[in-house]
């Protein structure tokens, strides 16, 4: 899942209904997202951690995946590439657009991640998820992710700040709270930087992000 431009921040809906909602109203709109989100360069919208992404190939997630954009271009620096995907109109998207990248499709999400359970991964992307976390299960989804961190690892984590679509809740985030419970879930953070979206509508519409890199120490266990 990734980026919408009408406000809306779906307050006092349970974490259940929000994952329904969410889900329905990108089944609904991906016909017209599917394009828009290819569009996108990965290089520049991870230009605020690049430089903390591995070189050499690694055991990479995706969760969130949309239409395996970001996916494949892990594919094609060679690493070896998980994709998430709970919404299926974009899923099928991705398996058809990067059919050759390698990639292996998976139908889950977060707070969960129910069938990645004995999984682990040196790189894990969660971008333009988190907003559609419910903020009662983003310490159990930090959990989720810290269990699926090799040590050593990292998760590049992004935070949208600003209206989301009516039909898809963006969840008001508090980016020091989301420090705070990340070191909680046992992270270390090693990176906390702000960028401007960089679709032209998103800006106008006062969208931006905050990118957060989370490590797992080499020493740490699972909680």
């Amino acid at each position: 899942m990734t980026r919408s431009n009408k406000c809306t921040h779906g307050k006092g809906a349970s974490g259940a209904d929000i994952s329904g909602q969410v889900r329905a109203g990108y089944e609904r709109a991906a016909p017209d997202l599917i394009a828009a989100y290819e569009k996108v360069r990965p290089e520049r919208l991870y230009a605020p951690v690049a430089d903390l992404l591995p070189t050499a190939p690694v055991r990479a997630l995706d969760v969130g995946a949309g239409t395996g954009r970001d996916a494949a271009w892990l594919a094609r620096q060679g690493h070896r590439v998980i994709a998430v995907e709970p919404v299926a109109a974009l899923r099928a998207a991705g398996q058809r657009l990067h059919a050759g990248a390698g990639i292996v499709w998976h139908d889950d999400h977060l707070p969960g991640l129910s069938l990645l359970r004995n999984s682990a991964y040196d790189l894990i992307l969660v971008n333009a998820v988190w907003q559609h976390v419910a903020p009662a299960q983003r310490l159990l989804a930090l959990a989720t992710l810290f269990r699926l961190t090799t040590p050593g690892g990292q998760v590049i984590l992004s935070l949208r700040h600003g209206p989301g679509a009516p039909d898809r809740p963006a969840m008001p985030i508090s980016t020091p709270r989301t420090v705070a419970q990340a070191k909680e879930a046992g992270f270390e953070v090693i990176r906390k930087t702000s960028a401007p979206s960089l679709q032209q509508a998103n800006r106008d519409g006062g969208v931006s992000w905050d990118w957060l890199a989370l490590r797992r120490a080499p020493t740490s266990v699972s909680r």
